[in-house]
């Protein structure tokens, strides 16, 4: 049984092998998961100083690199096969879903976008508002793709 159990596991790994089917290396999908937790980490940064913001520059700042790291996570070689699971918060329904992921990702964008507008008027109190539209869109991802902090 063993024997033909690592047979059939050959046979099934060289015929993606022989079909050209990519599949990320385990350095690959390592890379990818850093580099979107480091991506991940910059955007909670900023969308801190976006709400300690006193005034509209500093906001205008934080928006860009929100809007900036959205359009980055975005990036398709950031999510490969295989690159979910470990020590992360990213539930396995980003990769089983990943059109609605990258529409989430795309809503951030937006709303950020409009954030930097917002904020280049110089209205504290609109650009505040901006800020809390913005947040619902991380919101929105967070309840469907991240999963909670273990305690």
């Amino acid at each position: 049984m063993r024997r033909s159990m690592k047979f059939l596991s050959a046979i099934f790994a060289a015929g993606f092998f022989m079909s050209g089917i990519a599949f990320p290396t385990t350095a690959e999908a390592q890379s990818a998961h850093d580099n979107r937790i480091k991506l991940m980490k910059t955007m909670g940064g900023n969308m801190k100083k976006l709400k300690m913001a006193a005034d509209t520059q500093t906001m205008l700042a934080a928006a860009k690199i929100v809007n900036a790291t959205a359009k980055k996570l975005a990036a398709a070689d950031l999510w490969p096969n295989g690159s979910g699971g470990g020590e992360t918060r990213a539930k396995m329904e980003i990769w089983k879903d990943m059109a609605g992921f990258k529409e989430k990702l795309k809503a951030t964008e937006n709303a950020s976008a409009n954030l930097i507008k917002v904020s280049m008027g110089g209205n504290l109190g609109a650009a505040k508002g901006a800020f809390g539209a913005m947040g619902k869109t991380c919101g929105g991802c967070h309840k469907a793709f991240r999963a909670p902090k273990k305690k």
